[in-house]
């Protein structure tokens, strides 16, 4: 007949286990983040989308000089994307000499 383990030995091997998981999330290699950014500051300004009675909001992360254009859909009741600018990219666009 087969002798059952007691529940001291149930407790030691269940430890032992949960040692050996802990070591290996202890040892294995640290997790990085993709990408660090720095935190940024916003500014938000309402304007009328010229050519028509709607408005838009232009909101403006003044870290990355990002410009994104969004509006109210009362219908679906949810933020609907415009549009999205680089301003640094526009204005480097903007410095360089045209030829003709």
């Amino acid at each position: 007949m087969r002798k059952r383990p007691s529940t001291m030995q149930l407790l030691i091997a269940a430890n032992v286990a949960a040692l050996g998981a802990l070591a290996v999330v202890e040892l294995s290699a640290p997790a990085s983040a993709q990408a660090t950014r720095p935190r940024s500051t916003y500014t938000a300004v309402s304007g009328r989308i010229t050519g028509s009675d709607l408005h838009a909001l232009y909101v403006v992360d003044e870290t990355t000089q990002e410009v994104i254009a969004v509006q109210w859909d009362p219908q679906t009741k949810q933020i609907k994307g415009l549009g999205f600018r680089n301003i640094s990219a526009d204005a480097n666009d903007m410095a360089r000499p045209r030829s003709n």
